[in-house]
């Protein structure tokens, strides 16, 4: 995520967090995140919150509910528990998702796409309406 503000293993943030562009965040954080950038959590990053944004990724660990209204992706190490509601979920092959996803025409507030559904693995992707 080239351009991103970085927040370092070591930081602990327990409130809210807003910030514009991109966050890439390995530390932990405990609360609200709301932002219309990109979350990038980090192998050693720890977030439970409620989340609002455009985009998030995850190599490390989420609990809570996020409302993206882009698309969430969970990379091979990352692992999320929760409520997602987004339009697109991509999870790599090795992660873990235990929750409810929600892919409706709402589900991300502001962008009105059909869902879509991406399965990845072992670098060959397979693509099928949600």
């Amino acid at each position: 995520m080239e351009g991103a503000s970085v927040l370092a293993e070591g930081v602990e943030i327990e409130g809210e967090l807003r910030f514009a562009g991109g966050l890439r965040f390995d530390g932990l954080m405990r609360g609200k995140i709301v932002s219309e950038g990109s979350l990038t959590v980090g192998p050693k990053g720890r977030v439970e919150a409620d989340v609002k944004i455009r985009r998030a990724s995850f190599w490390g660990q989420f609990r809570g509910t996020i409302h993206a209204s882009e698309r969430v992706e969970i990379h091979k190490d990352g692992k999320v528990y929760g409520d997602l509601y987004t339009p697109c979920l991509i999870i790599e092959a090795g992660a873990l998702f235990d929750g409810k996803c929600n892919m409706s025409e709402d589900a991300g507030a502001s962008i009105r796409e059909e869902g879509l559904l991406k399965v990845v693995e072992g670098g060959s992707e397979a693509e099928r309406s949600a």
